[in-house]
């Protein structure tokens, strides 16, 4: 290998060798198919015409940020590589500054601080910048060569003059094809875009929202507390099967019970005083004076007796119909004191459900009965149930995670032959579909109505 770059140096030194593999580098650039066979050979070949360690190829953009694409002995540049992150960051340096168009040599001391103390690191000692101009002018790639022995001057004019022929040939691969098969004025060709962006922005899109939701029962029956009191025992656990007739929970009774109990003695002793001073009323005309009021306390006894016995036989209390009892958890309600009227369950028929849908007001739309409803569960994503909205209501309400939403029922559309109505109390989400809009109003509804609120338009 010594021998092999002595003899290449050898050759360059010779004028009449530098020449000719001047004019040959050139040929071959010009030949180049494609921009990647062009950087291999800019990174590679050049070696043949001067000795150098490393070799890099950057593209430049127009604002002046440099990209790594090709480096000599390198098949695949790694992207995130610190030395790769560290020669852009060089190559967006040198390219903004004054003389980015000129070949020159680049040392530390033309660097910001904070790249030239890593200088050491990735880089030898000697570095020339070698920009590729276009024809045009335009400057979209450079290369940079670094090599620890001193650039001579005749080894910087060979280097230059293949400059404008490497230039030449990168400009044609991808930027003078492209303009003579594509001749637009830029200004035609913005023009065009625009027209073509407004023309999507037209194309009209079904508007949709997407709310949570849950497979709620349909027509549900709520059982509530007949009576003040604790609930002692539950005689059906959360999502049983009940029938007509079935006790579901029962209430403590010994209160219920000792007061029975009191009104049936005071009944009784009510109606020994009216049997007593209507025995005496014939020969005392004071206990026939007590005879009506006697008639009135008796009649209140019996009424208190037949209370305490109506809200004894309430005690247990039995389903109307038969259904599933859905309610959360047996130990929610032991020993806890109700009132009257407190929903305790719901019995729900589980062939009829419906689809109970939370939108909040900032993702309402235009919510229309018969609009088409899908509902992606949680548990099963991929196979959406579809109904079609039967109910939306006209003021919004506070929802059990405390955000304002309209409540929104859709009714399920009939199973296929086979399938099971899905379980009442499932989750997902589901999606209204509404009117067309154009795309524009699709994608920026959001952005306009948070605009119109800034501005109070």
């Amino acid at each position: 290998m010594p021998d092999d770059v002595n003899l290449r140096a050898a050759e360059a030194a010779q004028p009449l060798n530098g020449l000719l593999l001047l004019l040959n580098l050139h040929q071959e650039a010009r030949q180049a198919q494609t921009a990647e066979a062009l950087r291999f050979l800019m990174v590679n070949q050049t070696r043949r015409l001067v000795v150098y360690r490393q070799a890099v190829f950057l593209a430049l953009a127009p604002t002046g940020k440099a990209r790594l694409e090709a480096v000599s002995n390198v098949a695949v540049p790694e992207r995130d590589a610190p030395f790769t992150r560290w020669l852009e960051a060089v190559g967006a340096a040198v390219a903004t500054s004054a003389d980015a168009r000129a070949p020159h040599l680049v040392s530390p001391a033309d660097l910001p601080p904070s790249l030239s103390r890593e200088w050491g690191n990735w880089g030898p000692a000697q570095a020339l910048w070698l920009p590729l101009p276009g024809p045009d002018g335009s400057l979209t790639a450079a290369l940079w060569i670094a090599r620890d022995d001193v650039w001579t001057d005749g080894e910087q004019l060979l280097l230059e003059q293949l400059a404008g022929g490497y230039g030449h040939a990168w400009w044609a691969l991808t930027r003078g094809g492209r303009r003579s098969r594509l001749p637009l004025r830029p200004a035609l060709m913005a023009l065009l875009a625009v027209a073509l962006l407004g023309g999507a922005l037209s194309i009209p899109v079904p508007q949709s929202t997407l709310a949570p939701a849950e497979v709620a029962p349909r027509d549900p029956l709520i059982v509530s507390a007949p009576l003040e009191g604790v609930i002692e025992r539950f005689h059906v656990q959360p999502n049983e099967a009940v029938t007509a007739g079935q006790p579901l929970f029962s209430f403590e009774s010994t209160v219920l019970r000792s007061r029975f109990e009191v009104a049936r003695k005071a009944l009784t002793s009510a109606e020994a005083e009216l049997l007593t001073a209507a025995q005496g009323a014939f020969a005392d005309p004071q206990s026939k004076a007590r005879v009506a009021q006697l008639k009135a306390q008796v009649e209140l006894r019996r009424a208190e007796l037949a209370f305490a016995r109506d809200l004894l036989d309430r005690v247990t209390v039995k389903a109307d119909r038969a259904g599933i009892a859905v309610f959360t958890d047996v130990n929610d309600w032991l020993g806890k004191p109700v009132a009257v009227g407190e929903r305790i369950l719901t019995l729900a028929d589980p062939q009829a459900a419906e689809i109970d849908i939370h939108v909040p007001v900032g993702d309402a739309q235009l919510l229309e009965e018969g609009a088409d409803v899908s509902l992606f569960l949680n548990v099963d994503p991929l196979r959406p149930l579809h109904g079609r909205v039967v109910h939306a209501s006209y003021e919004p309400g506070m929802t059990t995670s405390g955000i304002l939403a309209y409540r929104v029922r859709a009714e399920l559309a009939a199973a296929a032959a086979g399938e099971p109505t899905p379980r009442i109390g499932l989750r997902g989400t589901a999606k209204i579909e509404g009117g067309r809009v154009p795309l524009a109003l699709y994608l920026f509804r959001r952005p306009l109505a948070a605009l119109r609120q800034a501005v109070g338009i």
